[in-house]
């Protein structure tokens, strides 16, 4: 008996506290929020950063530019501050428990074999 009270309380309590909630939020100044896209191309510029696959090459000799997403799937292009001291390259990153990791990295053939053909359409991979 006493469970069902619990449950029955909960179910008219958590309305409540979610407008509560929102009521509070409402009045106080928002923080600024980043948009998906910002947040996904700072997370997959980190991850090209710090990646072993990029431990050579300080990250100021690159900019991780043109970042695109398609599902547990990135991909990023590597744009040289030199051209003269490096190729482009492109980036393959996959998402799993919340961190993206390069999987793949080079100047041609990125993510052949390792991605599906829909998932190379979406992220303008060819192979």
């Amino acid at each position: 008996m006493h469970r069902r009270t619990t449950l029955t309380l909960t179910a008219v309590a958590a309305p409540a506290l979610a407008l509560a909630l929102s009521a509070s939020t409402a009045s106080a100044d928002p923080a600024p929020q980043q948009a998906p896209q910002q947040v996904l191309a700072q997370d997959v510029a980190r991850a090209v950063t710090t990646s072993p696959a990029t431990a050579g090459v300080p990250a100021s000799a690159y900019a991780v530019t043109g970042v695109r997403a398609a599902g547990e799937w990135a991909a990023a292009d590597l744009a040289p501050t030199d051209p003269a001291a490096l190729d482009p390259a492109t980036a393959v990153l996959r998402l799993t428990g919340g961190t993206w990791t390069v999987v793949d990295l080079g100047t041609a053939q990125v993510g052949c074999g390792l991605v599906g053909d829909d998932v190379l359409r979406g992220l303008a991979l060819s192979c």
